[in-house]
């Protein structure tokens, strides 16, 4: 079956791959990115910091264009980073991250062998001074299966 929730996953999957081994400072330390679906985990206190930096693969909508045609999934990414230089170039990671994804996907387009990429794809960098915090997105669409329709003795 290729549902809107099996795109998610496998995109979950894809950005960890890509990411696998790129690392940004956060507090002068260098660390991995997360992958997170949709939401972020729960803050285990008032500080948040252990969520960043992060990536989060989010469902936004799907729509059913017609009865033959595949259903267009939008995915979006959200990037957020812990930059507390304060030379405040915390953006060129956040536009790295989103360059890798993209030029992952505009490479190889389709996932799990199964779901494909169309265009446009579009990115979109904060534009509020949010120091030392920096984030940025990416919006994709997807084609993913219809579900087949049940004909009956009326159709």
């Amino acid at each position: 079956m290729q549902t809107d929730i099996f795109l998610q996953k496998a995109l979950v999957d894809e950005v960890k791959d890509v990411l696998k081994g790129y690392t940004t400072l956060n507090n002068g330390e260098p660390v991995k990115f997360n992958v997170y679906p949709q939401n972020l985990p729960a803050k285990k206190g008032k500080n948040d910091e252990d969520q960043f930096p992060y990536v989060l693969v989010c469902l936004d909508e799907e729509v059913i264009q017609e009865e033959e045609g595949d259903n267009i999934c939008s995915i979006y990414f959200l990037v957020g980073l812990n930059d507390k230089n304060e030379n405040r170039q915390g953006h060129f990671d956040v536009a790295n991250v989103l360059n890798l994804i993209s030029e992952r996907f505009l490479k190889k387009r389709l996932i799990a062998d199964r779901f494909r990429i169309q265009l446009p794809v579009s990115k979109k960098f904060q534009e509020d001074d949010t120091w030392p915090k920096f984030f940025g997105g990416m919006t994709t669409l997807w084609a993913v299966n219809k579900p087949m329709i049940k004909e009956t003795e009326y159709d």
